[in-house]
């Protein structure tokens, strides 16, 4: 029996989720962890390949580059970039049933995959034409049925790091902010994570304990429900600056944030089911697997008072 460590493959190595996972890996000391990035020469992909991961570039895009990067591994995590096609929505889909084909071609023993809800078919009203979505459950379903030895479905929540990014914080001559954001209400609620900071020690954790114990399971990311309301509320506790929620109609985001007017059927989502729908009921399971998982508000204060601080103070 070989004792070389289990070689996980990791996409999108350089970014949110998978760049959490890799850290994490690699602060386990059990595993060889191959990272998968578009530019080996950014600044994160060589701070990587200092940290011990072996980099490799890939286009998830391109078969070979796919078939090169999973050979000889016995696990890999994937998770396709929806952004990387704004204008052709099912090349998501193509891409992931054509990573899930090599990992079937190759041998791969376990699939771990970053997926999301279904949310265009089993609906007896309204449809949600969702990108970012229903390319990613599309894709989870056909490795459902692949037969692939072993797989897993990550479902992450939304991003605290949108919040004050994508979705502005924005202060008024009154010395108050608004956080805002298109279509959501104040009593809306959904399942939310510092995603950089707990993806990866989810995964690890779920690595560590085994395909026999998560094949074929959803597994969430995710620290709390909350509502936008009460994220506002948060806001305001933390920083000591009154923060109110400002939801804009679909006239005010074309206006405003023109960027998310093709999103908003996400928002109505929200609205309606939160991020996970019923796909995932019970998110207790991201605190057994991680139980130091970030709160929102332990977020805002590392993001907003703790950063505030060093910069104001210039501590390095």
């Amino acid at each position: 029996m070989s004792s070389q460590k289990p070689l996980v493959v990791v996409s999108g190595a350089t970014g949110i989720q998978g760049g959490s996972v890799v850290n994490s890996l690699l602060a386990t000391g059990k595993y060889r962890v191959r990272a998968l990035t578009r530019n080996l020469e950014s600044d994160k992909a060589k701070t990587l390949a200092t940290k011990g991961a072996e980099v490799c570039k890939c286009d998830l895009s391109i078969k070979e580059d796919v078939r090169n990067a999973l050979n000889g591994s016995e696990i890999a995590f994937i998770n396709t970039n929806t952004a990387t096609y704004p204008n052709s929505p099912t090349e998501e889909e193509i891409q992931g049933k054509m990573i899930a084909d090599v990992a079937k071609e190759i041998g791969l023993n376990w699939l771990i995959y970053s997926s999301l809800p279904e949310t265009l078919e089993g609906f007896e009203g309204s449809k949600y034409n969702i990108v970012a979505f229903y390319g990613k459950n599309r894709v989870e379903k056909y490795i459902r049925a692949l037969g692939i030895p072993n797989a897993t479905f990550i479902y992450i929540g939304f991003y605290t790091s949108n919040i004050g990014t994508v979705y502005p914080i924005i202060t008024k001559n009154d010395g108050t902010s608004e956080f805002v954001i298109p279509v959501v209400k104040e009593d809306t609620t959904i399942e939310i994570v510092d995603a950089e900071t707990d993806t990866g020690p989810v995964v690890a954790k779920v690595i560590e304990e085994g395909p026999e114990k998560w094949n074929g399971k959803k597994v969430p990311v995710a620290s709390e429900r909350i509502s936008f309301g009460k994220i506002a509320e948060t806001l305001t506790k933390v920083t000591g600056r009154q923060v109110k929620l400002r939801t804009l109609n679909p006239e005010e985001t074309k206006k405003e944030l023109p960027s998310l007017d093709r999103s908003l059927d996400m928002y109505r989502w929200l609205n309606e089911y939160g991020v996970f729908r019923s796909e995932i009921s019970d998110i207790s399971v991201a605190k057994v697997l991680h139980p130091n998982i970030t709160t929102f508000e332990q977020y805002a204060y590392k993001t907003w008072v703790i950063k505030t601080y060093i910069s104001k103070f210039k501590i390095i």
